[in-house]
């Protein structure tokens, strides 16, 4: 069910002023409604029917109350059967006077659509839906229209507002209860109101502690690490760390825990229910969970930090190499000025010379990055002390917590020296500085050779902690084995992957045996010329843009009247309702109303609250800084932008902009201030900046998005975007740079039964794989390498599918899975599988690259349309994220996503101008040529006003955004008169 029906959901009146597609998707009937329709014998029947059908496609619930029917639906009702639409007072009469005649057109109606009404079994069944959701979701939004849209999915007549609240109400109760019964079953009374007790104490510095656990860190340094580590350490003596109930699961953490923080310590004081007591321990929870996880991503970066820095210490300086050329110079210049040498003793000085210069080798790089880290201990020390008092865990034995039991043995003793009888392997770079007779040198290298192993370790998953989010084993980011044996092939069957590894490998072997004898018969005939540096095509001369692209172009744009935002915004929310979507209900005033457009403005524009209640008079910069905590729940704005999104593709000539089933996916840089934990440089504006990543349709709009942390892989974001969207239908293809793909993510992308389809960097000096019992055709010798491993594929096959379904009922989140198995997975036999079968994939996507034109061109198009939506990002937001929505992943998320639901409304508006243009030049007899259309994009923004006062004329489309207090005016002008 597509997110922009969902306003319509339960209504009870027809709403005024329906427009031509809202008359068509509803008031449109089938072969079947209308054989329903002209059964019944009178023409007045006939129409009455009609309306009840329309009613209940559109709202899932029987119209009672037939006083409001427009004129404009009588008319097109009466088009639609052939019949003249008479007045309303007939049909009011027709029903008042036979009252069993509106229950039987009620009857008839739901029937002919599938509807039934709740049965007792159904209810229950309700119940535990609502159950599993409520536990499931992190939301702190209502979950009204998610009871809805689930009641007309499974086609059940809804029930009035008060009963479906009553349900919600009831299974909310059942769940807190059970928290509450897990919590005091863990955790004894005096210690869960102890929790309660600390939040609100003041600290030394002035702060309370609640406001201190909440606190994002400030920036990248040892101070900050020092406080996150005081954090943890003050939650574990409270207790927090052990004996955590598995009944209360991340979700509601998260969901609980945000509540109390969003309130201020003496207004959680003043609760009294039992909820406050699931809201402070979930608080404590979270709190120890985040800041563990920002402390672990903090140490991480300082480890990366301090590797860098030995690096830059020990790179060679042109001043010593030119100090070694004038000793050896001067050493030379010496020997021939010695008269008194003979020719033979000549020449052997100078060879001893020579030998002794060339004999004097000099470390790698790397070894003398080790080399300086060694000499300088004292960082390292002092972290690897703060890091003994945390308890992390493994699946097996693992090196890194052996180092870290003895590190904790030799610092209790107070010891300097390295043990001589260490049995702990490092790897064979770190072995002789282990074995170093300067034991106290062995005791510096065995430190940072414990924090670089640990620094992998976290990343792969084999070091794990129970207390954090980011960072826990992967079998707990995995389906559990039992339940994977129990229900792997249903799994499977969702998937449609086939049980039997082979046949699944059958088509992939059969595609890349074919493209390779088609790509060496390419080479043959000299399509592709390949040589030592790799495989090359002829360049081909960018075309000029067509005289008739921009004629069109003006055509299109020519009628479109210069906009106002507040008025655009206003304009789309009168066709889509996502106002609605974001307070899961109808605004109850104007002044609601503006201010979910202020919040909306203030996480897209780069604005503070403070700026936007400037430029919207009326409202306070506090109202809206709630109203932006309040949207800063992504999945709402995700889904106000979807219905935006899908407005878009409404129209006729959205088909021409390209393939429904093609998407991309890129990540823009939004600058933030400079002391934000979570910046990094952005390489090419060299300013500190939080990446956005957004899926664009080939069709145009965005359908996904999320931050993310620059200079990081972004093949997780890619695949998490695909998975998780719910705007459109499947998405068959996403084109990514080189940054969005590994060969892993390749893998298992196909598995989640879509191509990731890579514009790789240097694609011409990348090699093809292929199986090693397959055939190289001799002229592929230089590009090809037929070592991919089949036998290695099929035994981890299980295993990858075991992966992927895990991510797509969402068990885990791709982006996490594809950080655990990067590079720093190598050697894991599930890793190396997947990269063979990625390599595999990725051979057979070059060789299509290289051979259809079409293709390449699609490729090179899609992203080029997701690199062109930055224009229309940046001219939205314009400046530096503010400060206080720039350091929490919940505040990036609202932004990523207003931003996202912003771009769709300015594409949404554009659009409905150019399908109007559109239809004006086809009934001039004119057709322009598809072609030509999709090179017309909806991102234009010259003329519409992004800045300045905002003036919203609610006035303008209050009867289809505000239709309750419409009728509430309406009656009380009645009443006054």
């Amino acid at each position: 069910m597509e997110h922009w029906r969902t306003p319509y959901l339960g209504l009870r009146e027809i709403p005024a002023g329906l427009d031509d597609f809202e008359l068509t998707t509803f008031f449109t009937y089938s072969a079947e409604e209308r054989a329903i329709i002209f059964a019944r014998r009178q023409g007045l029947h006939r129409l009455a029917v009609a309306l009840h059908i329309g009613f209940i496609r559109m709202s899932g619930r029987c119209l009672d109350a037939v006083d409001r029917v427009p004129k404009r639906l009588w008319l097109h009702i009466g088009e639609q059967i052939g019949i003249e639409a008479p007045d309303i007072a007939t049909l009011r009469s027709l029903y008042s006077e036979r009252a069993r005649t509106l229950v039987d057109h009620q009857v008839l109606a739901y029937e002919s659509l599938g509807f039934r009404q709740m049965t007792e079994h159904q209810r229950r069944y309700v119940v535990r839906w609502l159950r599993g959701a409520l536990a499931g979701s992190n939301s702190g939004g209502s979950i009204l229209p998610e009871l809805k849209r689930w009641f007309y999915e499974h086609r059940i007549l809804l029930v009035a507002d008060r009963e479906l609240k009553r349900l919600i109400v009831g299974a909310t109760n059942d769940i807190e209860q059970t928290f509450v019964t897990g919590l005091h079953t863990a955790y004894q009374n005096k210690t869960l109101e102890q929790w309660g007790e600390h939040l609100h104490r003041l600290r030394s510095d002035g702060q309370t502690t609640q406001t201190w656990l909440w606190a994002a860190p400030l920036k990248q340094s040892t101070v900050q690490i020092s406080d996150l580590f005081a954090k943890v350490d003050f939650l574990k003596e409270l207790g927090v760390q052990d004996r955590w109930p598995v009944v209360v699961n991340d979700a509601a953490i998260r969901l609980y825990g945000k509540r109390c923080a969003y309130r201020a310590p003496s207004a959680n004081r003043r609760i009294t229910s039992h909820r406050r007591t699931i809201e402070v321990a979930c608080f404590m929870r979270y709190a120890l969970c985040t800041t563990s996880d920002q402390l672990l991503i903090m140490l991480r970066r300082w480890i990366r930090k301090m590797v860098n820095k030995a690096s830059v210490e020990t790179a060679p300086r042109y001043s010593d190499a030119q100090k070694r050329l004038r000793e050896f110079a001067e050493a030379v210049r010496d020997l021939a000025a010695d008269v008194g040498l003979q020719d033979g003793a000549l020449r052997t000085r100078l060879h001893a010379l020579a030998d002794s210069t060339l004999k004097d080798v000099r470390m790698s790089r790397a070894a003398m990055g080790r080399a300086w880290l060694i000499e300088h201990p004292h960082q390292a020390r002092a972290m690897l002390a703060n890091l003994l008092t945390l308890s992390f865990e493994t699946e097996s034995a693992h090196p890194v917590l052996e180092a870290l039991a003895m590190l904790r043995a030799l610092y209790a003793s107070k010891s300097r020296e390295l043990p001589t009888d260490v049995q702990i392997d490092f790897g064979r770079r770190w072995k002789d500085a282990l074995s170093s007779a300067d034991r106290n040198a062995a005791l510096a290298a065995f430190e940072w050779a414990t924090l670089l192993k640990l620094r992998m370790a976290l990343r792969n998953g084999s070091v794990f902690l129970a207390h954090s989010f980011a960072f826990r084993g992967n079998a707990s980011l995995l389906i559990p084995q039992a339940t994977w044996r129990a229900h792997r092939h249903s799994h499977y069957g969702q998937l449609k992957l086939p049980l039997d590894p082979k046949e699944f490998l059958g088509p992939i072997k059969e595609q890349l045996a074919l493209r390779t004898r088609e790509f060496s018969e390419a080479v043959t005939a000299g399509r592709i010329r390949l040589d030592l540096n790799g495989m090359h095509l002829d360049k081909v001369a960018a075309s000029p843009e067509a005289s008739q692209v921009l004629a069109l172009r003006r055509a299109l744009y020519a009628e479109r009247a210069p906009g106002q935002i507040a008025e655009i915004m206003l304009q789309i929310d009168s066709k889509v309702r996502f106002s609605w979507l974001l307070l899961g209900r109808e605004p109850h005033s104007r002044s609601e109303l503006l201010l979910t457009y202020a919040g909306i403005l203030a996480l897209s524009t780069a604005m503070s609250a403070a700026q936007v209640a400037r430029m919207v008079p009326g409202l306070s910069a506090e109202a809206i800084r709630q109203m932006t905590k309040r949207l800063a729940d992504d999945r709402k704005l995700r889904l106000a932008s979807d219905a935006a999104l899908q407005y878009v593709l409404r129209f006729e000539i959205a088909q021409h902009w390209g393939r429904a089933e093609l998407a991309s996916s890129d990540m823009m840089s939004l600058e933030t201030p400079r002391a934000i934990w979570q910046a990094r440089a952005d390489p090419r504006r060299k300013t500190n900046s939080i990446g956005v990543y957004t899926h664009v349709m080939d069709r145009w709009g965005i359908f996904y998005d999320q931050p993310i942390v620059l200079n990081r892989r972004q093949a997780g974001a890619a695949i998490e975007g695909v998975v998780r969207q719910s705007a459109v239908e499947d998405v068959g293809q996403l084109a990514v740079d080189t940054h969005g793909y590994t060969h892993f993510a390749m893998a298992q992308a196909k598995l989640l039964r879509f191509d990731l389809c890579p514009q790789l960097a240097d694609m011409s000096t990348r090699r093809l794989h292929v199986f090693a019992d397959g055939c190289v055709p001799e002229n592929l010798l230089t590009v090809m390498r037929g070592d991919l491993n089949e036998t290695m594929i099929e035994a981890a096959y299980d295993s990858l599918v075991h992966v992927a379904s895990s991510v797509r009922v969402g068990q885990c989140s791709a982006v996490q899975m594809m950080d655990r198995y990067g590079s720093d997975a190598r050697g894991q036999t599930v890793y190396v599988a997947g990269v063979h079968l990625g390599k595999a994939l990725c051979a057979i996507f070059q060789m299509d690259y290289h051979l259809n034109a079409t293709f390449r061109s699609e490729m090179r198009h899609v992203l080029n349309r997701g690199e062109s939506m930055h224009t229309l990002q940046r001219a939205i937001h314009d400046g530096q994220i503010p400060i206080d929505l720039a350091k929490r992943d919940d505040s990036l998320a609202g932004i990523s996503s207003a931003l996202s639901l912003m771009c769709n409304i300015v594409m949404g508006w554009n659009a409905g101008h150019m399908q109007s243009a559109y239809e004006r030049i086809r009934a001039e007899g004119a057709e322009p040529l598809g072609e030509y259309l999709r090179r017309v994009a909806p991102t234009n923004i010259e003329g519409i006003n992004l800045r300045g006062t905002f003036d919203f004329p609610v006035e303008k489309y209050a009867e289809l955004i505000l239709p309750s207090s419409m009728a509430t005016s309406v009656l009380e002008l009645l009443r006054k008169s």
